[in-house]
């Protein structure tokens, strides 16, 4: 996902730059713009700042959300609770099954982020682009 917020904000820029600055977006910077996604969507309560909302849905216009960023947001907002989950739950348990499922999931979405190309798409990797901030790693 990272690669793809470098990719899409800084297309021109060198691949080892790119490298250096996908290590600045971290996972809360992906989970609030998909947080924004999935509150539009009508399956979050997550708060949209009012600017934002008229970005992804522009009055009078057609919103600015299809369904790959859709699954895209979705699909990261599971795994990234699950990756919450087991590094502060500890008496969470993940059985094989669970695990395997999980790790399908997330190569679907990196299928959907690879195979996608749309203005939406582009839209939501350059929001993520914008949470980020320039961090020492």
């Amino acid at each position: 996902m990272t690669a793809s917020v470098a990719e899409a904000v800084f297309h021109s820029a060198n691949n080892s730059t790119r490298q250096r600055i996908q290590r600045w977006i971290a996972h809360a910077d992906v989970a609030t713009v998909c947080r924004w996604v999935s509150t539009l969507q009508g399956e979050g309560s997550y708060g949209v700042p009012r600017h934002i909302q008229a970005v992804l849905e522009p009055p009078g216009e057609p919103a600015q959300v299809d369904s790959d960023t859709v699954s895209i947001a979705d699909g990261f907002l599971e795994l990234h609770d699950k990756r919450m989950e087991a590094d502060y739950d500890h008496r969470a348990v993940f059985s094989r099954a669970d695990t395997r499922g999980h790790i399908m999931s997330a190569r679907s979405v990196v299928a959907v982020i690879a195979n996608a190309s749309s203005g939406e798409v582009q839209l939501f990797l350059g929001l993520i682009g914008m949470q980020a901030q320039v961090r020492p790693r």
